[in-house]
């Protein structure tokens, strides 16, 4: 894959050739995801600014500095059960199988041979912190609203639950939170984390979404604990075809009726309103591994 990697000036912000490397980063594990999708016929597409950023730019939006993949359920649970044997190193499947102290609603595929450290991993347990690109998951909304906000809560209540057991390590909260995580994982610990995992698996999975009208990031949204009135619903037809856009020098999957998804999740997408990112990354390095620098930051 070629790739400019000088500095230059899109839309008018200064992409500097150090983010243009993670860029590059991040478009060889998208090809390595969507060549792992496609010899397992398994439906996969840009979404979130990803998707914004193929129709509006042909590539990144400027001030981006990741890339975002969804799927549907069903596809989901097959590359969950491969990815452990598809991807071999320096690239890393990250999923609560694979990673226990990473985040469990959301799969990753990750370069081992690179870093991306967060100002938190001082308070959190270890986890593969490489490069990546994000793996989400779409579930069918049930049309009955008090079934929906009953799975909802149910799922919320178990995310938070191993959230705080797979991520927090005491050491570095107060006496206060220390308590708290102990009796948390305590309760993890009895109840078995897979098993709260699986369980969390099975309610996603108890309504399908050809049964239903529409779908969400229901996993993702319950891990960040998000107002179920804020909750943004897809129209599952949007998915029924699948486009190939341009995206700097390769080509990324898109939902045929991509437009009217944007809209509905952003209104008019089409106007660049400049944003920062929401990752409060301390440290990315696309030439060493996340065991050196943190290593690194560790002796400091």
């Amino acid at each position: 894959m070629s790739f400019n990697l000088n500095e230059e000036v899109i839309d008018g912000h200064l992409v500097t050739s150090e983010i243009k490397k993670l860029w590059a980063v991040e478009m060889d594990l998208a090809q390595k995801l969507l060549e792992v999708c496609k010899n397992n016929n398994l439906k996969i597409w840009a979404t979130g600014g990803t998707l914004i950023g193929a129709v509006r730019h042909k590539g990144f939006i400027p001030w981006d500095d990741d890339m975002d993949f969804t799927m549907i359920r069903d596809d989901y649970d097959k590359l969950i059960e491969i990815g452990p044997k598809e991807f071999c190193d320096p690239y890393f499947f990250q999923s609560f199988y694979t990673d226990e102290h990473s985040f469990g609603g959301v799969a990753k595929l990750r370069r081992s041979d690179t870093a991306m450290i967060e100002r938190d991993y001082q308070c959190c347990k270890d986890f593969n912190r490489g490069i990546f690109v994000d793996i989400l998951v779409l579930d069918a909304v049930p049309k009955d609203k008090k079934v929906f906000e009953s799975l909802y809560q149910k799922i919320t209540l178990l995310r938070g639950l191993l959230k705080n057991y797979e991520m927090m390590d005491p050491r570095h909260y107060s006496l206060k939170t220390k308590l708290k995580h102990a009796v948390i994982s305590t309760y993890v610990l009895l109840r078995k984390p897979i098993r709260i995992q699986q369980k969390i698996e099975k309610l996603l999975s108890s309504n399908r979404i050809c049964d239903n009208d529409y779908c969400a990031l229901l996993d993702f949204y319950a891990l960040e604990r998000h107002d179920i009135s804020k909750m943004k619903f897809r129209n599952k037809h949007y998915y029924d075809e699948t486009v190939w856009l341009p995206f700097h020098d390769m080509q990324i999957p898109a939902p045929k009726e991509y437009d009217a998804l944007l809209r509905d999740l952003f209104g008019d997408y089409m106007k660049p309103v400049k944003g920062t990112q929401s990752h409060t990354t301390l440290v990315v390095d696309t030439e060493r591994s996340y065991k050196e620098v943190l290593a690194e930051l560790r002796n400091k």
